[in-house]
């Protein structure tokens, strides 16, 4: 297990734009059609995403969990819609039971980012079927309305991978699923590496999404 103590953040991730411009409006084109479509067919509760793209400013906007978690997935799968049918799938087989998680979950982003992970994926399986870390670590990050320091962060294979060949975590699995122990010790690693340059968390996890650059490094 790699001693995250003694890693320090490289220059090519370090943030370079205001996290205003470089966070909030961090736009991805998404279906809109199809996400209404899809989610009136099956007559979940929420509203679906709207428009032909959605940024993180607007996913931050309050809104109820399940509204969260659409624009979540839409802005996470972008036009890439593999396995959000099974998703909306596995929420229409029990909806009370999806809430009560994801109500649960949004409440314990705010403190416990181990025991909000740990919850929607407590062993091998995730709770909701087809939901697995790559996309509930960003309704976590969302669930934090926008606020700076809130302590849940994005942890997927393109940020996971940067960790591993470019920042010195070897130990780091670079698709997952990650256990909980794993992604609090990532959420805190930010944590610490963010106001050692005086940024938020979520502009070094973008940095780290976008990739390693030859040119900043």
């Amino acid at each position: 297990m790699t001693d995250l103590s003694t890693l320090t953040l490289p220059g090519w991730a370090i943030p370079e734009e205001s996290r205003d411009e470089a966070v909030g409006l961090h736009a991805v084109q998404i279906p809109a059609e199809w996400w209404r479509d899809e989610i009136t067919e099956r007559r979940l509760p929420g509203t679906p995403p709207s428009g032909h793209q959605i940024t993180r400013a607007e996913v931050w906007a309050p809104a109820d969990v399940f509204t969260l978690l659409w624009r979540s997935l839409a802005w996470g799968s972008g036009s890439h819609l593999r396995l959000n049918a099974q998703r909306l799938n596995s929420i229409a087989v029990d909806v009370p039971r999806s809430e009560a998680l994801l109500t649960k979950a949004a409440e314990l982003s705010r403190t416990d980012p181990a025991s909000a992970f740990a919850l929607l994926r407590p062993g091998p399986r995730n709770e909701i079927r087809y939901l697995g870390p790559s996309f509930f670590t960003k309704f976590l990050y969302f669930a934090g309305g926008g606020a700076p320091d809130h302590p849940c962060l994005i942890l997927d294979r393109r940020v996971a991978t940067a960790l591993r060949d470019h920042c010195g975590w070897t130990s780091l699995h670079r698709i997952g699923p990650w256990p909980a122990e794993t992604y609090e010790r990532y959420c805190s690693l930010l944590a610490r590496w963010a106001p050692e340059h005086h940024y938020a968390p979520d502009q070094v996890e973008l940095k780290l999404f976008k990739g390693f650059s030859v040119d900043q490094n």
